[in-house]
């Protein structure tokens, strides 16, 4: 293995523990439903509450953490997502608990502005293979947090998990620490991205939000829908979630090393447009329903997932592209990182109250339509940073 592929591998894992803090909340929301009250759409909002941070301070802090040691802010980063990990095992109450997700927002925040970065510094040449690998963080990370924390829930409390995995960020830091020296690109002033970067980032965020917000609220869906246990309804999240990393790396492989937008673009195409369709038989009416069993519903959700794979990581992988087609300095790849979180994260926050309010007032198979309503949004700010690059 090439050296510095262990570097690479070593920020990816950072970023899949930080992305199970997302996971984790989806698998035992029924146990916190249960202990502490929360309707249907306060537990999406739970869920999706680590993106706060992101949401509101994405752009603005990918500028500011541009000025700083890319090690130093995944470090910090990682620290925060711990401790307030441990607090949210303690908190008491609903109110605590959401602070706490709060407090872990930022710092989710600082490792996904940063890790990219140093990836992409370590990567070099290898920039788009390396960026398509950590694509699959949010999937992995999902998948981890949802299985595990799932099949725990049945055996422990759920506030131990909670300390379980903070514990597990932490065992990370030592690694941290002792990354190899890399040439920073850093910022000496306050440098906004290019346009394309955020048309490109309009279409990620828009795709974030009916990825997450159906993988948020999955395991609600088959638990009351299909009359899933915490533990399988938590597995089969897992395997949905983990699913997409089928896409994200057939993608790392069909996108080429060009820098021409037919290619991409048709990928994030079939990467939308494929998956919506499958939601129709994930999420299906009432007529449709009585057709089919539990088992094929999870298995068109699964699909549709793996298909989708494609999405993120083109988008990750263009991200370096579009800057040098609009001849932007190298040194914006964190503060794009920062835009690129920002509507992410707005995506991921929105995604899963937004699939609680919908199903809760409407019914779980209007899902698809809003599913399929996203997918053509996200398409059009894709296509949109690709046409903002060209005319640069």
């Amino acid at each position: 293995m090439n050296g510095r592929w262990p570097t690479i591998i070593l920020l990816w894992f950072i970023g899949v523990l930080a992305a199970a803090q997302l996971g984790k909340m989806a698998a035992l929301m029924p146990a916190i439903r249960a202990d502490l009250g929360l309707s249907l759409s306060s537990a999406g909002l739970m869920v999706s509450l680590i993106e706060a941070g992101g949401a509101s301070l994405g752009a603005i802090a990918g500028i500011l953490a541009a000025r700083f040691s890319g090690r130093a802010v995944l470090a910090a980063g990682s620290i925060l997502v711990a401790t307030a990990g441990l607090a949210g095992a303690a908190a008491p109450d609903a109110a605590l608990l959401y602070a706490a997700r709060l407090i872990e927002s930022i710092g989710y925040l600082m490792v996904v502005i940063a890790a990219p970065s140093l990836i992409a510094m370590a990567a070099g040449r290898a920039s788009a293979t390396a960026l398509a690998l950590w694509s699959t963080f949010v999937p992995v990370g999902i998948a981890a947090g949802t299985i595990l924390s799932g099949l725990a829930a049945s055996l422990i409390d759920w506030r131990v998990i909670l300390v379980f995995w903070a514990l597990a960020v932490l065992v990370t830091l030592p690694g941290t620490f002792h990354l190899p020296t890399m040439a920073e690109h850093r910022q000496t002033g306050f440098a906004v991205p290019p346009a394309t970067i955020w048309a490109l980032a309009l279409g990620f965020g828009f795709y974030t939000t009916l990825e997450v917000g159906v993988l948020g609220m999955l395991p609600a869906y088959l638990s009351e829908a299909w009359g899933f246990s915490i533990a399988t309804a938590g597995v089969v999240t897992g395997v949905t979630s983990a699913a997409t990393i089928a896409g994200s790396f057939a993608a790392a492989r069909l996108i080429g090393a060009g820098e021409g937008a037919r290619r991409p673009l048709m990928l994030i195409a079939i990467g939308l447009a494929l998956p919506a369709g499958l939601f129709f038989v994930g999420f299906p009416g009432n007529g449709l329903a009585t057709q089919l069993s539990a088992s094929a519903v999870a298995a068109a959700v699964i699909a549709a997932n793996a298909i989708s794979g494609l999405v993120a990581a083109v988008a990750f992988a263009r991200l370096p592209a579009l800057l040098r087609r609009s001849g932007a300095a190298l040194s914006l790849v964190t503060a794009s990182n920062g835009v690129f979180a920002q509507f992410g994260a707005a995506g991921s926050l929105i995604g899963p109250p937004l699939v609680g309010y919908v199903a809760s007032h409407w019914g779980w198979s209007t899902v698809a339509p809003v599913v399929a309503a996203l997918s053509v949004l996200s398409l059009a700010g894709f296509a949109l940073g690709e046409r903002l690059a060209g005319k640069s």
